[in-house]
């Protein structure tokens, strides 16, 4: 075989293995039995078969993706705590192991997905905090052995934040920790202090508990005097708190752990951001994320302009449920997650954190009996094990989008009603996020680096598609 002959057939194997490349699929449909179920496997060719498409580009990429997770609240601990051990070890699993939760939430203090309130010091004037104790509050008997056991199968790259709904009652300027006045403090120099060393040690507890810290927000729904665990902060009394006393605190104890502002709704996420990173640089020094809520609504754009203001700072999405009412069974519910974490990625998020990772069948326990449903609902008395459409479609992201994933390029041609987003993980694989909310089937073209891979998806389905790049 001559010189010319080789190369002839080189190119041959080599076209035809890259013309054969094939394009995993994971699929959750609603009329069907598929919740994450792997699905043929596409390939690619060089011509396309339907007249809309969907052009993927890794030329340009955004974003790195800290990950995905849910809230450890007392709520969800109580639940889990009361299962044997094989079935703690199950809801372990699915999340840590099968979805890849490397992203959790933990509250500072009680909020109201707790069995009743509590602080870790109820000493009113102890503004040295001579009497804080974990002993003193719930989370050694619930949360704690929870996130150990998470930690356990997450591994040290977990990023676990805290998030306070209320300082302790004496802090607070209605003397109790439900409710809020505005402003939601003391307006006094030495309870500034005190809360602000409160935060420091709390994570020095967590510490000595084997439980690292990566971040906190300064306060959860600063603008929402809620019925339960509040605390109310205009952006200038947030500023002048973290300016003046926790940035400085943090610094000095703790200079490791993230800080991020704001931790309420996209409605006013840009305004409150604003106001402290672009008016406040005595506040915005010790910032590193802005973190957000879904409750007002999709409003990406907002979350949009923060970026675009302030792309030195990480987005963070830190809290959703469905509620009240639903407890999550209609497959509605799982469309929201999806709708919500693709618009939010597309808009430089760099995670996603659901509320309460597992709850009873009433959607509680809750000290104000406000339900609300989760991804995972605990029958106790049968003790019986189920999963909402909202685990699916959010194990369809979290599931393959791995932390250190980069967001890339898109775009679609032809009439395409979808939702979707996609990404380059570190092992140089190419995933992308497709969502059908439709009632009718929708079908479309893969396209990368000219090569095509057609799909149908069916109606009220998610589905995710990678390969080797």
């Amino acid at each position: 075989m001559n010189r010319s002959q080789i190369l002839f057939l080189t190119l041959i194997f080599f076209f035809s293995f890259s013309f054969s490349q094939v394009v995993h699929v994971v699929q959750t449909a609603k009329n069907t039995g598929d919740r994450l179920t792997p699905k043929a496997d596409i390939s690619f060719q060089t011509k396309k078969t339907s007249n809309t498409t969907i052009t993927i580009s890794d030329a340009k990429t955004y974003q790195k993706i800290y990950g995905f997770g849910g809230a450890f609240t007392e709520a969800a601990a109580v639940n889990w705590n009361q299962l044997n051990e094989t079935l703690q070890q199950q809801i372990l699993r699915e999340y840590f192991s099968n979805l890849n939760y490397r992203v959790g939430r933990v509250h500072i203090n009680s909020c109201d997905f707790c069995e009743s309130s509590y602080s870790f010091d109820n000493i009113p004037g102890d503004y040295e905090l001579t009497n804080f104790s974990l002993k003193n509050g719930h989370d050694l008997h619930t949360v704690i052995p929870m996130i150990k056991a998470a930690l356990q199968i997450a591994g040290p790259d977990f990023r676990l934040f805290g998030s306070p709904w209320s300082p302790p009652f004496w802090m607070k300027s209605n003397g109790q920790m439900d409710g809020s006045n505005r402003p939601g403090l003391i307006q006094d120099p030495s309870v500034f202090r005190a809360w602000a060393l409160y935060f420091s040690k709390w994570i020095s507890a967590y510490k000595a508990e084997d439980i690292p810290i990566w971040g906190i927000t300064i306060q959860n729904e600063p603008e929402f005097a809620a019925p339960w665990e509040a605390c109310c902060y205009t952006a200038d009394q947030e500023a002048d708190f973290l300016a003046q006393y926790l940035g400085p605190q943090m610094k000095q104890d703790h200079p490791e752990v993230k800080i991020m502002i704001y931790d309420h709704n996209k409605d006013d996420v840009y305004a409150y951001a604003s106001e402290i990173l672009g008016k406040r640089l005595d506040a915005a020094r010790y910032v590193d994320g802005v973190a957000f809520h879904w409750y007002s609504g999709p409003q990406f754009e907002n979350v949009l302009e923060v970026h675009e203001h302030y792309p030195d700072y990480f987005l963070l999405a830190t809290e959703a449920c469905v509620c009240p009412g639903d407890q999550g069974f209609l497959w509605e519910s799982g469309e929201k997650y999806g709708y919500d974490i693709l618009g939010d990625l597309n808009s430089w998020a760099v995670g996603w954190v659901d509320w309460n990772m597992c709850l009873d069948m009433q959607g509680g326990p809750n000290h104000l009996q406000g339900y609300c449903g989760s991804p995972v609902m605990i029958n106790q008395t049968s003790k019986n094990i189920f999963y909402n459409p909202s685990f699916y479609y959010m194990g369809q992201i979290s599931k393959f989008i791995l932390p250190d994933s980069l967001r890339i390029d898109y775009s679609i041609s032809g009439d395409l009603d979808i939702s979707l987003a996609t990404f380059k993980t570190p092992s140089n694989s190419i995933v992308t996020v497709v969502m059908n909310s439709n009632d009718s089937p929708v079908d479309f073209d893969i396209e990368f680096n000219g090569k095509f891979a057609y799909y149908e998806l069916p109606e009220h389905s998610i589905a995710t598609f990678y390969f080797d790049k």
